[in-house]
């Protein structure tokens, strides 16, 4: 299965108004929310909300539609172009990159999430904060998280933006390791997060 498959209909992406209690937060202080996706089951049919990660998700959308991978490979060809127009080799360095102050995730199943992340379409929205993060991936206890520092909700352009945020702190804080963790803060007011969590 090909990451891209995975997400290419996704309509939209928008964090639940219902807190998350069973999900410790990436921050002491922090709160957590639940990530809720619109998501399309076959082409241009009916659309449902699900909740949780893109991982979640995803084996949700195959209990639906069982053939979900095949009645969206189109688009998933599409996206699978776009993600390489992404690659990590473009990103610069940045210099509000924090290293190894959370307990380590695995890298090879971070770059897994990244991928995924690379391959949805449309804008995220985080709610009002701040201290609000949404764990948007998690597999094999390895987790990316996207946290809102602002008091007003925040919208980026793509989910490619979380993406490359922890593509960041890879290449910041271990490349070539087996584990990784840290995070990356922007000016305005959000971060990715990669660390351990329990998943």
């Amino acid at each position: 299965m090909k990451p891209s498959t995975v997400f290419s209909a996704l309509a939209a992406f928008f964090l639940a108004g219902v807190h998350a209690q069973s999900v410790e937060a990436p921050i002491p202080g922090y709160g957590v929310q639940d990530f809720s996706w619109e998501v399309e089951t076959t082409p241009g049919g009916e659309k449902v909300v699900l909740n949780g990660t893109i991982q979640e998700v995803y084996t949700e959308l195959l209990k639906i539609n069982p053939r979900f991978d095949g009645d969206f490979a189109e688009y998933a060809a599409k996206n699978e172009l776009a993600r390489r127009d992404n690659s990590a080799s473009s990103l610069n360095k940045r210099n509000d990159v924090k290293c190894n102050n959370y307990q380590q995730a695995i890298r090879r199943r971070i770059e897994e999430g990244i991928r995924y992340l690379h391959s949805v379409p449309g804008q995220p929205t985080n709610g009002p904060g701040p201290g609000n993060c949404g764990r948007v991936s998690c597999s094999y206890n390895s987790a990316i998280w996207w946290c809102n520092d602002n008091t007003s909700p925040k919208t980026l352009p793509g989910f490619y933006n979380i993406a490359q945020g922890a593509q960041v702190v890879i290449n910041q804080c271990d490349p070539t390791g087996v584990y990784v963790s840290g995070e990356e803060n922007h000016a305005d007011k959000w971060r990715a997060v990669v660390r351990y969590n329990v998943c």
